[in-house]
């Protein structure tokens, strides 16, 4: 029998009366359901087991109803949706869609007659940077640069700042790729999935260090990945 059409019977509901009775389990004292024979208690584990498996036969191979699901998803709607957009279950006609587009074109583009306002509005007013030179401008920012990279946990000493050796051109590159068949040697992504040539990574970090065994292709996606946690791929790669 569908659990959607399923109901108890009279005789049914007043022999759980008679039983809760005895057992001392009082019907819900209020609309939440709370059930004061069980307030403050727990199921044990047996209790539990039991509970879940005669859940599992009760339920096992019915399904509900359509009225019921309709039931269950209009209660979920009533439920979840406080306020309903006044477009809910709407959809616009293709002529006003076209108008919406219309409309929004020219929103974001300056005008001679806005930057005749921006013009009026910034005159007299000194730019923070009027007086100073390239290299004092360079200066300063590479100063509010770099004590936000100190303070960054991946910090590891200014060590991507440091040149590669002269080895390190496009024929090694080459190279490093066509021995590792042009794929990624984390993912397995291939160089014409990839859409671009594969990157090659220092095993040990040291960009010094340009020996062929020290060197794999990955792909764009898992070099970055291996910036952080440095151990683990150095670990990884040796094994590899």
């Amino acid at each position: 029998m569908p659990l959607g059409i399923y109901k108890r019977t009279e005789k049914y509901k007043k022999e759980v009366s008679e039983r809760n009775k005895r057992l001392g389990i009082l019907p819900p004292s209020n609309k939440g359901g709370i059930n004061k024979g069980m307030l403050g208690k727990h199921h044990s584990e047996e209790s539990r087991k039991k509970i879940s498996e005669h859940n599992v036969k009760f339920f096992l191979g019915k399904h509900l109803s359509k009225e019921t699901r309709k039931k269950i998803s209009e209660s979920f709607k009533k439920r979840y949706i406080k306020e309903k957009h006044p477009m809910w279950g709407k959809h616009r006609s293709e002529e006003t869609k076209r108008k919406i587009s219309e409309k929004n074109k020219d929103k974001h583009i300056i005008t001679e007659e806005i930057c005749n306002k921006i013009s009026k509005a910034n005159k007299g007013k000194i730019p923070w940077n009027k007086g100073k030179n390239k290299k004092e401008y360079n200066g300063l920012f590479t100063m509010a640069n770099s004590k936000m990279r100190e303070k960054n946990v991946n910090w590891q000493g200014g060590k991507s700042f440091e040149p590669y050796g002269l080895e390190f051109n496009e024929d090694l590159k080459e190279v490093i790729r066509n021995r590792d068949r042009r794929k990624c040697q984390i993912c397995e992504k291939t160089e014409l999935e990839e859409g671009r040539k594969l990157c090659n990574h220092h095993i040990d970090y040291n960009k010094k260090n340009n020996n062929p065994n020290n060197l794999i292709s990955l792909c764009r996606k898992c070099h970055t990945k291996t910036n952080h946690n440095r151990d683990y791929w150095i670990k990884y790669f040796i094994k590899k």
